[in-house]
């Protein structure tokens, strides 16, 4: 946690970075200063609440040490998630392959110390959200500000505690036991060892059992948008957790909870909005800056996925032909989330045709430069919850095979594919689960990798696949700790087999 120490020594600087990063769209920002205390911070609403929305900012558009277009490949909050496991799962490969030996040695399952640069962004960047939220949470906790109310209290406290926990779900799913850092106190946290994986999970339900408390069920922005999270946005980021630690029963009722609130969270009939800004399915999503016009009004992760120039250009992150055999005859969702590109007709090399993912339109090609955004980087969405009570009914929480047959059907009634019959066992169950999952989460988040590892089907799938062979060990599936983090905390002990 290197970077996350040597950001405890600046609170102040962060909480400052936070308002002067905040999107004018959501809050009103006090004018920016050259020095504030975290009392300052944490003495008026507005004041408090744009230290929050810094958080956010940090997570979608990066630090002040990377630029905005290279975010998506630097930050787990904005794209590198997905392109981590995607790379590390069977849905994607390098088209650079040896050329690009920061992300080759994720795709054929050989990373070293020597070649996690990208695997330790995961790391930092995470730690840097938690380092925001602890601040957050600390700083309302210290304040002794008659002018900010008990409610905004309350709602921010839980906003901190969503982050910290949606931010230590990436960084026990990709390292393990990871050091569980509650404060921003550095004589607490410079030495921390690494806890286990059952407590970091134990403290992420708690987490969002609190905010799930402390958030309004309406969203804080003043146009309704779902950039911040909400208490159904709790609610759901804990059913997924509910069902990564094989409590089906709660996984299955806290799913409901989301899924009956019909007023807010529909599943958009059109695949074409699912992603959009003014999507019905979405739970949450994280708004990027418009002040880049590298990005213009895309998201990171669209810059990232798309070509330069659209049917012709290369395409960085390609669909794997397996993942792409995984779609059955008129599944819209390939000709909708999925776009191609022949590349040699940009380069006179030979016949290149690749596939890449394209839930997001708008990228390097089409972008428009002080637009209004069309698209925000989707973190949170209801198909999921639908596939997390699909696979707890299968599991045997309430409902059993019929209710998962029932979600499944929903969802495969959207993309346009015919139902599932009521007949089918758990094993079919839970084996239509897992192959809705892949075609419906496919390049988001890393669902398909950790899907992989949590089902105990990672060694099987991705020991056959050749670009992976020979297959040196099931340790890969925990990345490897940054060397410099061991190196400055001598209580962090290395993955296995590293």
């Amino acid at each position: 946690m290197q970077r996350f120490q040597q950001n405890i020594v600046i609170v102040s600087g962060f909480l400052l970075l936070g308002m002067l990063c905040a999107c004018k769209k959501l809050v009103t920002i006090p004018d920016p200063i050259n020095t504030i205390s975290t009392g300052q911070v944490f003495s008026s609403e507005k004041q408090a609440n744009s230290a929050m929305v810094g958080v956010y900012s940090k997570m979608i558009n990066g630090s002040d040490y990377l630029s905005i277009g290279s975010v998506g490949q630097r930050s787990f909050a904005a794209g590198l998630s997905t392109i981590l496991g995607g790379l590390s799962s069977d849905e994607l490969f390098s088209y650079y392959g040896t050329d690009q030996q920061s992300y080759y040695g994720v795709n054929i399952n050989k990373l070293t110390i020597y070649n996690s640069d990208r695997p330790w962004e995961i790391w930092y960047s995470a730690y840097d959200a938690i380092y925001g939220a602890n601040s957050v949470i600390e700083g309302i906790a210290d304040s002794r500000s008659v002018t900010l109310k008990d409610s905004v209290r309350k709602a921010l406290t839980g906003e901190a505690k969503f982050v910290r926990a949606f931010s230590y779900f990436y960084l026990v799913n990709f390292f393990g036991d990871v050091p569980l850092a509650l404060t921003v106190d550095f004589n607490k946290t410079a030495h921390l060892s690494r806890a286990p994986q059952s407590e970091v999970y134990q403290q992420i339900l708690q987490d969002l059992k609190d905010a799930a408390a402390g958030l309004p069920a309406a969203y804080p922005t003043a146009t309704g948008e779902r950039t911040r999270p909400n208490k159904y946005a709790a609610l759901a980021l804990l059913a997924r957790v509910y069902l990564y630690t094989d409590d089906y029963n709660n996984a299955a009722a806290t799913a409901t909870m989301v899924i009956d609130n019909v007023a807010d969270y529909t599943l958009e009939t059109d695949l074409d909005n699912v992603f959009r800004t003014n999507s019905k399915e979405a739970i949450w999503q994280l708004q990027q800056a418009l002040t880049d016009f590298t990005i213009k009004d895309g998201t990171p992760e669209g810059f990232v996925m798309q070509p330069n120039t659209l049917k012709i250009g290369l395409a960085a992150y390609c669909l794997t032909p397996s993942m792409l055999a995984t779609f059955e005859p008129g599944d819209q969702r390939l000709p909708k989330w999925v776009d191609s590109t022949d590349n040699s007709l940009g380069t006179g090399t030979s016949t290149g045709v690749t596939y890449f993912p394209a839930k997001y339109k708008i990228g390097k090609a089409n972008g428009t430069p002080g637009m209004p955004p069309r698209e925000y980087y989707m973190a949170l969405r209801l198909a999921e919850v639908y596939l997390i009570r699909a696979e707890a009914a299968a599991n045997g929480a309430a409902g059993g095979t019929a209710t998962a047959i029932a979600d499944l059907n929903i969802i495969r009634n959207r993309a346009g594919v015919p139902a599932l019959p009521a007949s089918l066992n758990k094993e079919q169950t839970l084996a239509a689960v897992a192959k809705e999952r892949k075609t419906e989460l496919f390049a988001e988040w890393g669902h398909r990798w950790f899907d992989l590892k949590r089902t105990k089907q990672m060694h099987d799938v991705l020991s056959a696949i050749p670009l992976k062979q020979p297959w040196i060990g099931d340790f890969q599936a925990l990345y490897p700790l940054p060397v410099p983090e061991i190196n400055t905390n001598h209580f962090l002990i290395q993955n296995t087999g590293y």
